[in-house]
């Protein structure tokens, strides 16, 4: 799957010079995934990161003794994995796909290094990241608020 059919509706994808796309898309693969299929569990190392190109994938709290707590749904074009991008690299949640999707992975690990080595496209993926952990962190907020009212 080409990048640039996920671009406009992807908020990383688009912030990307085509350089910058054509680096991504290197650092790519795509691949389907069933219904129910861990993508990854809370605590595991970060080393992908997720581009939903069909389908959607939900985040869940997990606890110890209780049903996974759905926090939020992604959908396309939406990034799924966050943790990749800080130390110490492992997943703060588990996340879930619901539906037959197709999705892009990415290379974690050498995304990260390209970061390190261009400050300009650090900067870039950095806003776009913290701006959907302020998102998350909002619906999270949401979602406690409605558990204990």
């Amino acid at each position: 799957m080409s990048l640039i059919s996920l671009r406009e509706r992807s908020q990383l994808l688009s912030k990307l010079t085509s350089t910058e796309l054509d680096l991504f898309e290197s650092l790519s693969r795509e691949m389907t995934a069933a219904d129910g299929e861990i993508l990854f569990e809370e605590g595991a190392d970060a080393d992908t990161f997720y581009v939903v190109a069909d389908g959607r994938v939900a985040l869940e709290l997990t606890s110890a003794g209780r049903s996974p707590m759905i926090i939020q749904t992604l959908g396309p074009g939406e990034l799924v994995g966050l943790s990749w991008l800080f130390p110490p690299h492992r997943w703060n949640w588990r996340a879930r796909v619901v539906g037959a999707s197709r999705l892009v992975v990415f290379d974690a690990v050498e995304v990260r290094r390209h970061c390190h080595e261009n400050r300009d496209l650090a900067l870039d993926v950095f806003q776009v990241v913290a701006a959907e952990m302020a998102e998350r962190l909002h619906s999270t907020r949401l979602r406690l608020l409605d558990l204990y009212s």
